[in-house]
C-alpha cells in the first residue's frame, strides 16, 4: 500500500503536482502525457525544444521534472544544471528518460540530481510507479519545510514575546529600586532632624524635660530613629549597588575591622545574653573597601544576633579556603531549613516563615554582603541546617593580601 493510499490529502496534493516533460520527440511527450493525465494528474505539461525549459522554470515552480538526455541544441545535462541554479535551495525531482543505460550516463545524470532513471521505451505501469514515488517524497519534504519554518516563526515570535517581557521587568526593577532609593534619600533628611533633635532632648542640655517618663520617651524616639535610619540606608546600599558602586580601597587591619565590629554589637548581644569573640589568629592586611567591608561583617553579626538563641554564641575568624581569604561568622542559632536557603539572597526576604515577624528588618542584609563581596572580587557561602546553626563566610581574593600567606593562617576546612 502506498503512502498517497494512505493519506487522501497527499494524494490529492501529488495528483495536483506541476510536472513538466521535455523530449525532443514530440510522441514521447504526448504519450507520456497521456499516461499521466489518463491516471489523474492535472498539471502536466510538455515541451520538445530545451532552450524554452529555464523560461518556463522561471515562470512556474515545477514538482517534477521529466528529461531526456539526448536532445538537440541542448543535452539533457546541461539542462539539468540551468535548472539546478534557477531553483536553487528548492531540490526539485528529476526522472530522466533515456535509451542509453551506460554508467557514464548515470553517473553524471546523479551527480547532476537525478532522482531516478526511466529506460526508453518505457512500460506505463513503471513510468507510473516512479513518478508517484518521486512526487510522493517531494509533497512530504514540502510538509516537513512548512512545519520547520511555521515552529522556526513561532519560536522567532516566542523569543521576541519573551525578550520584550524581560526588558519590561528589568525596566520595573530599575523603576522600583529607582522609587526606592529617591524616596530614601528624602526620609533621610527628616530622619536624621528627628534623631538629631531627640539626642539634644536626650542631653537635657537646655534643662530638664520635666517630667522622668519624658525623658524615656525622646529615648526611645531617638533609638527608633536610628533603627529606621538603619533599613533607609540599607535600602540605599542596595539600590546604589544595583547601579554600580566606586571602591574606596585602603590597606586593612582585619582583625581590628573584625573588633570593632563586634563591639559595635556589644549592646545588642548583651541585650540577649549573648556572646560575640574573635577566634585567635595571625595579623592579616589586605587592600578593600573598609567602609563596604565592615558594613558586610556588621550584616552578619547583626543577624546571627537577631535570629540567635538567648545565651547563644557567635563566632567570628579568619582563615583561608580554597585560596581565597575566609572571614566567617557562626553562631549557634536555630538554623535555616534547606529548602529556603538559596531564597536567603533574595532583596526582602528572612529566614523566619512563620506569618507573624519576630524580628525587625527588611531583608536586605545578605543581599547587600553578596553584592558587595562580588564588587571585591568574591562572594559568600552559607552552610545551614535546622538545629545546628547557621555559618556564613565572606570570601575575597587572596590576591587581596597585602602579602603572601601569612604563616598561621591556615586552610579552613568542612565543618
Amino acid at each position: 500500500m502506498t503512502r498517497s493510499a494512505l493519506d487522501p490529502t497527499l494524494a490529492r496534493e501529488v495528483k495536483d503536482a506541476a510536472i513538466l516533460i521535455v523530449d525532443d520527440n514530440a510522441s514521447n511527450v504526448e504519450l507520456v502525457r497521456d499516461i499521466l493525465i489518463h491516471e489523474g494528474y492535472t498539471a502536466v505539461r510538455g515541451e520538445t525544444d530545451p532552450r524554452r525549459v529555464p523560461a518556463l522554470c522561471e515562470a512556474q515552480r515545477f514538482d517534477l521534472l521529466l528529461i531526456d538526455i539526448r536532445m538537440p541544441h541542448m543535452s539533457g545535462f546541461d539542462l539539468m544544471e540551468r535548472v539546478n541554479a534557477l531553483y536553487g535551495d528548492d531540490v526539485v525531482p528529476i526522472l530522466v528518460l533515456t535509451a542509453h543505460t551506460d554508467q557514464e550516463t548515470r553517473r553524471r545524470s546523479l551527480e547532476l540530481g537525478a532522482n531516478d532513471f526511466l529506460t526508453k521505451p518505457f512500460i506505463a505501469w513503471e513510468l507510473l510507479h516512479r513518478v508517484r514515488s518521486v512526487l510522493e517524497i517531494r509533497k512530504l519534504y514540502q510538509r516537513a519545510a512548512e512545519q520547520n519554518r511555521g515552529l522556526e516563526r513561532r519560536v522567532s515570535e516566542r523569543t521576541a514575546e519573551l525578550s520584550a517581557a524581560l526588558e519590561a521587568a528589568r525596566q520595573a526593577d530599575r523603576a522600583k529600586l529607582d522609587f526606592l532609593s529617591v524616596t530614601s534619600h528624602e526620609l533621610r533628611t527628616p530622619l536624621n532632624a528627628i534623631i538629631g533633635f531627640a539626642e539634644v532632648l536626650s542631653s537635657e542640655a537646655h534643662g530638664p524635660l520635666g517630667h522622668r517618663d519624658y525623658l524615656d520617651y525622646v529615648r526611645l524616639i531617638e533609638e527608633s530613629g536610628k533603627a529606621l535610619l538603619g533599613m533607609v540606608n540599607n535600602i540605599l546600599d542596595f539600590t546604589r549597588g544595583s547601579g554600580g558602586i566606586d571602591l574606596a580601597e585602603s590597606t586593612i587591619d582585619l582583625p581590628t575591622l573584625l573588633i570593632h565590629c563586634i563591639d559595635l554589637l556589644g549592646p545588642k548581644a548583651q541585650a540577649k545574653s549573648q556572646t560575640i569573640t574573635l577566634q585567635p589568629g595571625p595579623p592579616v592586611t589586605l587592600r578593600a573597601d573598609q567602609r563596604r567591608l565592615g558594613e558586610m561583617v556588621v550584616h552578619l553579626l547583626d543577624n546571627a544576633v537577631k535570629f540567635g538563641h538567648r545565651n547563644g554564641r557567635v563566632a567570628v575568624r579568619i582563615a583561608l579556603h580554597g585560596g581565597m581569604v575566609a572571614i566567617t561568622v557562626a553562631d549557634d542559632g536555630p538554623g535555616v531549613p534547606p529548602e529556603i536557603v538559596d531564597h536567603l539572597f533574595r532583596p526582602f526576604i528572612q529566614g523566619e516563615r512563620s506569618l507573624v515577624r519576630q524580628h525587625e528588618g527588611i531583608g536586605l542584609g545578605l543581599p547587600i554582603v553578596r553584592r558587595f563581596a562580588q564588587l571585591h572580587g568574591g562572594n559568600v557561602e552559607l552552610d545551614s541546617a535546622p538545629g545546628r546553626g547557621t555559618t556564613v563566610t565572606i570570601l575575597l581574593p587572596a590576591a587581596r593580601l597585602t602579602a603572601p600567606p601569612i604563616a598561621g593562617l591556615k586552610e579552613s576546612r568542612a565543618q
